[in-house]
């Protein structure tokens, strides 16, 4: 897993997510139709035991700063997070210390209740 921190940010999937998203959004695509597009581009991804998590919390960040969260998703990302995986999985990384697993819990707590609670306005698209 390539990580530089505790932050659902810090790695390269989310990236690779995000770009693939919001060039896709910030042409005038809709999400559900972004979404089916990751969701087929990125198979593979979504599908690695080490990268899943990180995809599948990027795409939830995602739709929800366009404030169009998918249920299921959100309820995936959840059970992720309730299911205690995420941390079961960073306590396997190499140079992990228990003060950055500690860490990665709260900032997994902080996404739960941010996807929680309602967006007021979707982000706005750059070349709309």
């Amino acid at each position: 897993m390539a990580s530089w921190g505790t932050a659902l940010s810090a790695n390269d999937t989310y990236e690779t997510i995000r770009d693939a998203f919001f060039e896709q959004y910030d042409d005038g695509e809709e999400v559900k139709d972004i979404t089916a597009d990751i969701l087929k581009e990125y198979k593979e991804l979504s599908a690695d035991p080490e990268e899943s998590n990180n995809f599948w919390f990027a795409l939830a960040k995602f739709q929800w700063e366009c404030k169009a969260l998918d249920k299921d998703i959100f309820e995936k990302v959840k059970g992720i997070i309730e299911s205690g995986n995420d941390i079961e999985l960073w306590k396997k990384m190499e140079d992990v210390s228990e003060e950055d697993i500690l860490r990665r819990g709260r900032v997994l707590r902080k996404f739960i209740e941010e996807l929680s609670s309602e967006k007021f306005t979707a982000r706005k698209r750059k070349n709309a």
